[in-house]
């Protein structure tokens, strides 16, 4: 309870004496209750002081005197989330309990997730021991060629819900910050290399931990601070743009990580006229908004949409002059705005007539940037916003980023506080009642079934799983997309896109997918080649794929939704040769769903071992999966490259393997 609630209640119970007094049913003399009724007054003058006291006071605030590592400071209208507490303590805290608040923390014993306890990495050319002296946390590298050591502090971690990234101050500049070039992934509890994470080509260099090291020098103050903290200036009080890249100027946010004002805008001016305590209960017994601050849940659906957008977007600068006023003033879009006229950035679409006319002139095809599918649709991670604004329910109706989640949990709701922050929906938002509150129709599950052709009840029915599938990678895993769209084979034969259906139905093909949407939908059937004719979509995806396609295949070999459809007894094949892939986070992922299968929930494997011991776990689980058949007959079919004996059809399985797409690509996320 705040200082002002509590005070608010000791002064109730002394002002009751002189009314239950007058009631007769206590007696107290004419001094008592004169007594109450000046302490009551006075009580009321305590509470007006005592709350512009604190709520005028700043918090105590010791970052000016930091010198290696950039800062986070409220400055000019903003106040930080400390003012925000005290008369909205329900949401401060459930704010303070989401991912967005750690996406960006001081390094400390709260922060750090990883293990530094003389914990020791080895890479290709690195060799990197981490441990704490005190409450310091420090890494210490050691370069094999050329010869070089040296012990950096963590200052600042990336990072809390799945994985957690660290900057070392590596200078005499506070921006002079290096990366890690190893993170530590919190389910797993295990350090990976930090290049291993991600679908980048710089896995396949000769020295890939060496070329993190170069290459994410300066990083946070270029790219990271634009969406990891509130308010964030490369050069606040800087002189000389080439300053950013050389590590010199001040690099300072108001907030670290996703504050309360980066949703609601600055708050200088609602907490300055709230300091009036009759005005601010006004605000909360009357229907009027207080216009002194923004709440997305009153704007319309684009307006608050947008203020997700912000970060949750591809973005890109007008010019190189507006780059330059966002390194020294930060961005001025301020949530209410409309992003659309933001004059320094704009939100890079999937195709480039839908962008606006002043793009810069230079601005390269969205479907060569890593982010989206050929025909637009995006397929990084925490670009969420790109896929809603392309959304017919957006377009067309008044769908939203709030019409399923929501940044303060709800009073009353009966999840755990980490359950609800995993995603941040509402309660009951991760099934059919999303979609429901437009498409009441679908509440009847007759109807729904009619219109599935699945059973009410089950998966095929879930209005995500056909709309929303898991066609964005990100994180070591495959996402939700946020572009609601329609199961499409011909999109999946120009974009190379896996379609809702043969997600699923793992072991189907094309041409069974195509057949079901012609006599369902009277969507026409188009002309397919052999193999997606004869052989199941996944394997050619998982096959010939690209190797975003084959990381979105080796998660789906482990989706439960997809294996309860296709079965669990064919994908150890598949998962095994993924397990030899060139892209170290296929591997991962392959071996995360090998251990799915039953018969593999033991099989150890370090993805990130030589190729020669990759070749070796490789067929390791082929032995396993061999012995597995041994146990009875399971149903195999030819779409799956297996026999009705339960033998691979290697002829046809290496013909598509020897084919796959393994040209570098990123992904980014």
């Amino acid at each position: 309870m705040n200082l002002e609630a509590l005070l608010f209640n000791v002064l109730i119970c002394v002002a009751l004496v002189p009314v239950v007094a007058a009631l007769g049913r206590v007696k107290v003399s004419t001094r008592t209750a004169v007594g109450a009724i000046v302490t009551l007054w006075l009580g009321f003058a305590i509470i007006i002081v005592s709350t512009q006291f604190f709520l005028a006071k700043p918090p105590v605030n010791g970052e000016a005197k930091v010198t290696n590592r950039p800062i986070h400071l409220p400055t000019g209208n903003y106040v930080g989330s400390a003012a925000c507490q005290s008369c909205h303590p329900h949401n401060h805290a459930t704010w303070y309990d989401s991912y967005h608040r750690t996406m960006t923390q001081v390094a400390s014993a709260k922060s750090v997730l990883g293990n530094f306890n003389n914990v020791r990495l080895f890479g290709k050319d690195l060799d990197v021991r981490l441990f704490k002296e005190g409450e310091q946390f420090l890494a210490e590298i050691n370069l094999s060629n050329p010869r070089f050591t040296s012990t950096y502090p963590v200052v600042m971690t990336t990072g809390s819900h799945n994985r957690q990234a660290y900057w070392l101050a590596a200078g005499e500049t506070p921006n002079d910050l290096m990366i890690l070039p190893y993170m530590f992934l919190k389910d797993e509890q295990k350090w990976i290399p930090r290049h291993s994470a991600y679908i980048n080509a710089m896995c396949l260099q000769e020295r890939p931990e060496l070329a993190v090291l170069r290459a994410d020098r300066g990083r946070w103050a270029q790219v990271c601070i634009k969406c990891h903290a509130t308010h964030g200036r490369p050069l606040a009080g800087g002189d000389e743009l080439d300053n950013l890249a050389r590590g010199g100027g001040a690099t300072q946010a108001v907030e670290f990580g996703i504050s309360c004002e980066a949703c609601h805008g600055p708050g200088a001016e609602h907490v300055r006229v709230n300091r009036n305590p009759i005005r601010r209960y006004q605000q909360r017994l009357g229907a009027e908004p207080d216009l002194t601050i923004v709440n997305p849940a009153r704007l319309p659906h684009d307006r608050s949409s947008e203020v997700c957008g912000q970060c949750h977007s591809v973005i890109e600068h007008r010019t190189t002059e507006a780059q330059k006023q966002w390194v020294y003033n930060g961005y001025s879009y301020r949530p209410g705005d409309d992003l659309a006229l933001d004059p320094i950035r704009f939100i890079m679409r999937g195709r480039l007539e839908l962008m606006p006319p002043d793009r810069p002139k230079d601005i390269p095809n969205p479907a060569e940037t890593g982010s989206f599918w050929s025909d637009g649709m995006i397929r990084a991670s925490g670009r969420e916003y790109n896929g809603l604004i392309e959304s017919p329910c957006f377009q067309r109706g008044k769908l939203s980023c709030l019409s399923c989640h929501e940044m303060h949990q709800a009073r009353g709701d009966s999840r755990k506080r980490h359950e609800w922050a995993d995603d941040q929906l509402k309660f009951g938002m991760d099934g059919n009642r999303a979609c429901v509150q437009c498409h009441e129709g679908f509440r009847n599950a007759d109807q729904l079934a009619k219109h599935t052709h699945h059973g009410a009840d089950s998966a095929g029915s879930n209005c995500y799983n056909c709309h929303m599938p898991f066609t964005t990678y990100g994180i070591l895993k495959a996402i939700r997309s946020h572009q609601i769209d329609s199961p499409s084979v011909k999109a999946s034969q120009e974009t190379g896109r896996p379609n809702a259906c043969n997600q699923c139905h793992l072991d189907k093909t094309l041409a069974w997918t195509a057949d079901r949407l012609e006599r369902w939908y009277k969507i026409p059937a188009p002309k397919l080649s052999k193999d997606e004719q004869e052989v199941a979509g996944s394997v050619l995806w998982a096959l010939r794929g690209d190797a975003g396609q084959r990381a979105l295949m080796a998660w789906s070999y482990g989706w439960e939704d997809g294996l309860k459809a296709a079965g669990n007894h064919w994908q150890a094949p598949y998962l095994a040769q993924l397990l030899e892939d060139r892209y170290d986070a296929v591997r991962f992922i392959a071996h995360r769903s090998l251990r799915r299968l039953p018969g593999f929930h033991d099989f150890e494997h370090d993805f990130n071992a030589p190729p020669d011991v990759r070749a070796a776990a490789h067929q390791r689980a082929l032995q396993v999966w061999s012995k597995s058949q041994q146990a009875g007959k399971l149903p195999f079919t030819r779409p799956v490259l297996i026999d009705t004996k339960g033998r691979v059809l290697e002829t046809e399985f290496q013909r598509l393997w020897k084919h796959r797409d393994d040209r570098p690509m990123a992904i980014n996320e």
